[in-house]
């Protein structure tokens, strides 16, 4: 029973001290000056301006974040083949060698000129599918980004800078060259009339 009244007794004595200090709280926040309150009203905006500005900012980097990810998976996706496409290319360039070294008006070459250009034509087709696009820039200006100059040729058919001949067609990837294409430039010569 004694120790159930010390018990209260301290119980009684907490709350007193309590309503003690909350008093003195409330006494010290009626004492505070308005120009105190001010400046505290002042500084409590100016940190929840400070948080929202944070949170835009965080929610500004996550969506670049998101948006350079998605770019660089569609990046990704868009070139994976390239190196798988390269490979491809030397075997279009061997069908292409050897459809254009068979004898097309013999006829005991016949169905070899056919397989061979119906494969060639598949092969081409598949690529096509896939995002790869040949290159014969005959005929067109000079693109050092798109072609490799292996010969300058002084011409009087063609304009200076002028690709005369394709020695190896250049391939693209959705738009991202693979490979240049090997060409024969023109000099230029006799000024050619192009308005005729």
């Amino acid at each position: 029973m004694a120790n159930e009244e010390q018990s209260n007794e301290v119980q009684d004595n907490e709350e007193e001290v309590s309503l003690q200090t909350e008093g003195t709280q409330n006494d010290e926040a009626a004492a505070a000056s308005p120009e105190d309150q001010s400046h505290k009203l002042e500084a409590l905006a100016l940190e929840l301006k400070k948080a929202k500005d944070n949170e835009v900012r965080a929610y500004a980097e996550m969506e670049n974040l998101r948006k350079r990810t998605e770019n660089e998976i569609t990046k990704a996706r868009q070139f994976a083949l390239s190196g798988f496409a390269k490979d491809l290319l030397d075997v279009v360039d061997n069908l292409e060698r050897a459809w254009g070294s068979i004898d097309h008006s013999n006829a005991e070459f016949s169905n070899i000129d056919k397989g061979v250009e119906l494969t060639l034509k598949t092969l081409l087709k598949v690529l096509s599918n896939h995002g790869v696009e040949q290159l014969d820039p005959k005929g067109q200006p000079f693109d050092p980004n798109t072609q490799h100059a292996i010969q300058m040729v002084e011409s009087s058919e063609f304009e200076a800078n002028t690709v005369m001949d394709v020695m190896q067609k250049g391939y693209n990837l959705n738009g991202r060259n693979i490979r240049p294409a090997m060409v024969v430039v023109s000099k230029g010569g006799a000024a050619v009339d192009t308005e005729a």
